[in-house]
């Protein structure tokens, strides 16, 4: 066993600058591999090169006869092989010439692994928007195999599954927004007893920063949508808690509180200084976290920080209030998985700094509005 590889790289866009590498890697002495190319579009036209390409006997060209989102195309790239390691790319990476070897070395020392996890890199920040994803963690949650030996999850734009530890088990396609990755390769080290993918820093890939650095408003919305979604279903949910209230949740109980608020006659000025407070303490919690995390003084990267943060967290809470879901109101995912029915209502340092500097700027506004 361990001797063949599945490549599977599922692709709206067949765009082959990104997918002629993939098909050309080199392949590791004594292994066999396949890629399998599948084309969630209808309409997908390959183009002459690519064509050229699938006309070898191990490139597998997939084209779904209906957009079926990303969970069921990669299931149908899984379906379509047999090999006994599967390599799941994304569409637009680039990899490093030697990813394979790479792979198959870290196969050769642990062939009975649940899988294995590379390292996808991103480019140097180009503006306020990418330095944001970085400090945020949005971009350098792909690169934790260069500092942990073993993880619970990553993203799938470059890993590597155990095709008899991962059975029948497949993407859930009813996660159409975000998380299936979290919520397969959970469940998938749950049922093999807790048991983690190996990290390879040696299996490199590059991926472009998305749209060329701009904006991802809809990205971390379907992010926080899909994060709360997957805390729903089992076993993720054994491993919620309740938090104290962000700054999304905790605007729309301000507001909630200001209807009674009025019939009982309280000032207005109470809620416009608990708003007020509110996103401002936000805000200069941001900046602060610019600051010693990111080195930055720069004020619009601590702007693009709290909307990207607040846009997936508005992400969730609208998943929640749309699917009438009010218990899993201020519920979140501990990411880490150590351990079931974690610990609630947790501190860290940033909420500490958002709590002082709510208090103190509430006191000052409510002060000046007096």
């Amino acid at each position: 066993m361990g001797k063949s590889i599945d490549v599977v790289i599922p692709s709206f866009r067949l765009d082959e600058q990104y997918l002629l590498p993939i098909l050309k890697l080199i392949k590791p002495a004594g292994f066999e591999v396949n890629f399998y190319l599948v084309a969630d579009n209808p309409h997908a036209q390959l183009t002459p090169t690519l064509l050229a390409e699938s006309e070898r006997d191990d490139v597998h060209v997939i084209i779904n006869q209906q957009n079926l989102g990303f969970s069921a195309t990669r299931n149908k790239g899984i379906d379509a092989g047999c090999g006994d390691w599967i390599l799941l790319l994304d569409d637009d990476i680039t990899p490093k010439d030697d990813l394979l070897e790479a792979y198959s070395n870290a196969i050769s020392i642990n062939n009975d692994a649940l899988g294995f996890i590379g390292v996808t890199n991103f480019p140097p920040v180009i503006n306020a928007v990418t330095k944001a994803l970085e400090i945020n963690g949005v971009s350098t949650h792909f690169q934790l195999a260069l500092h942990e030996p073993e993880m619970y999850w990553s993203a799938t734009a470059n890993i590597m599954l155990n095709r008899k530890l991962l059975s029948s088990r497949g993407f859930l396609v009813e996660l159409k927004k975000s998380t299936e990755d979290m919520e397969l390769l959970f469940r998938n080290a749950f049922e093999n007893n807790l048991q983690k993918y190996i990290a390879v820093p040696s299996a490199v890939v590059n991926h472009p920063w998305w749209d060329n650095g701009k904006m991802q408003t809809k990205r971390m919305f379907r992010y926080g949508a899909g994060a709360a979604e997957a805390a729903r279903l089992y076993p993720l949910k054994l491993y919620t808690f309740y938090d104290f209230t962000n700054t999304t949740e905790t605007l729309l109980l301000l507001a909630l509180a200001a209807i009674p608020g009025a019939f009982l006659k309280l000032p207005v000025a109470i809620f416009l200084a608990a708003i007020i407070a509110q996103v401002l303490a936000e805000y200069l919690t941001n900046y602060y976290k610019a600051f010693k995390v990111g080195k930055t003084l720069d004020p619009v990267v601590a702007l693009q920080m709290m909307w990207h943060k607040n846009v997936m967290e508005a992400g969730k809470l609208t998943s929640v209030l749309l699917n009438l879901h009010f218990t899993d109101f201020s519920k979140r995912i501990d990411g880490s998985f150590r351990k079931q029915n974690p610990q609630p209502y947790r501190l860290n340092r940033w909420k500490i700094i958002k709590l002082i500097l709510f208090v103190i700027i509430f006191a000052i506004t409510l002060y000046t509005c007096a």
